[in-house]
């Protein structure tokens, strides 16, 4: 996606992919895949370049190890955290699929209207959400350049696995640490490995269903106020609120 930055802009597009891990020969690995949580961020730099940047969220927890709203949650706290985005952007534009585990979800939009008033000093957060069959965008060319890294190590390696020496048992990524040396192939970009993803239940609100959520293109949240629009410009927008149970 090529859109026109503006100046304390973020861009920001997400998505999910599978790591697949191979166990150790002779060895059996319950963690056999592990969730990548790919975010690429894009902004113009002081002096006015585009800047990109890509971010690999791994976790090394096989029982934590989900791509849900806890993933995404632990992901953009981290994200607040680390990158001072209240610091450096006055709104921020999120571009994801229509995810409905992690994404469009009544959870992940609560999270927007909750990081905006308490994190980003009420400004503008919007989620934006590709139409079905968009193509490819950033986070998808990521993706598959991770895919690409480790079936090209995984092949490069079937003459060592197949040896009888035990020089071939040290071969394949176990864990997501060992995964992301193998990620460090691929384009530039941070690797961050999460030990553990808390899933402690009260940190998951209960807001009620929105009506209508699948047909939702764009949510707005700023000034504390919540917004949906069935256009992904904004368009025709329609003030609603959450509602705890």
């Amino acid at each position: 996606m090529r859109s026109k930055l503006q100046s304390r802009q973020l861009l920001v597009l997400m998505d999910f992919t599978s790591a697949f891990l191979t166990p150790k020969i002779g060895h059996q690995s319950n963690n056999s895949v592990v969730q990548d949580c790919i975010v690429v961020l894009e902004y113009l730099s002081s002096s006015g370049e585009r800047v990109r940047e890509n971010i690999d969220f791994l976790c090394d927890c096989a029982d934590t190890n989900k791509n849900d709203y806890h993933f995404v949650l632990t992901v953009w706290l981290h994200l607040f955290l680390f990158k001072k985005f209240a610091d450096r952007f006055d709104y921020i534009d999120v571009w994801t699929d229509g995810g409905p585990h992690h994404f469009k979800t009544r959870y992940c939009q609560w999270m927007w209207h909750w990081l905006s008033v308490k994190k980003f000093h009420n400004r503008r957060i919007s989620h934006h959400f590709f139409a079905s069959y968009h193509g490819h965008s950033l986070a998808d060319a990521h993706a598959a350049s991770i895919k690409r890294t480790i079936r090209t190590e995984y092949n490069m390696s079937q003459l060592q696995r197949l040896n009888t020496t035990t020089l071939s048992i040290y071969w394949g990524p176990a864990d997501a640490n060992h995964l992301s040396f193998l990620l460090k192939k691929c384009c530039k970009t941070d690797i961050i490995v999460f030990s553990h993803i808390d899933r402690d239940p009260l940190l998951k609100p209960d807001p009620m269903p929105l009506v209508h959520i699948k047909r939702q293109h764009c949510f707005d949240y700023e000034d504390g106020k919540c917004y949906a629009s069935e256009l992904s410009s904004g368009a025709l927008k329609k003030l609603f609120s959450f509602c705890l149970r």
